[in-house]
């Protein structure tokens, strides 16, 4: 009698055991499957090797551009619009950030600043393979390439 009691005591135990282990693995999976189709793939920080231009793109819309000058670093922000379905990345810049941003360094003005983010400005499409970062312009079809730094 007392062993059968402890046999369904074992039975009912390891029942809800299994039940949640089969919870678990299945909200991990959706996580990691939702994670996987709904990350931004070109959030964080991108270099350019040629020219010392650094992008940081943020999952919100935002993207600043970092570029090295003979006197100073300046960091420009500016938007960012991005398709998944047909890959494209467009980047906007706002006259206001750039007054912004033009009041804050001390040798550059506002036009220096634009010069800088035009290079960016534009709609590309976008591949990333590994750790390289491909823009290729829409219009002209020239390439871009970054290559992503660790955080």
């Amino acid at each position: 009698m007392l062993m059968e009691q402890n046999e369904k005591g074992r039975d009912t135990i390891w029942s809800v055991v299994m039940a949640v282990t089969t919870v678990l693995i299945l909200l991990i999976g959706i996580f990691f499957l939702t994670k996987l189709f709904t990350a931004n793939p070109l959030e964080g920080t991108w270099s350019d090797t040629e020219n010392g231009m650094v992008l940081h793109i943020k999952s919100d819309g935002v993207m600043e551009i970092t570029q090295a000058l003979e006197a100073e670093t300046v960091t420009i922000p500016v938007e960012y619009s991005m398709d998944r379905n047909t890959k494209r990345f467009a980047v906007h810049i706002k006259d206001e950030e750039l007054e912004k941003a033009a009041e804050e360094t001390k040798d550059l003005t506002e036009q220096d600043l634009r010069d800088i983010a035009d290079v960016m400005e534009g709609t590309y499409e976008y591949s990333v393979d590994e750790q390289v970062l491909t823009l290729t312009e829409m219009e002209y079809g020239s390439q871009k390439t970054f290559v992503r730094e660790e955080d």
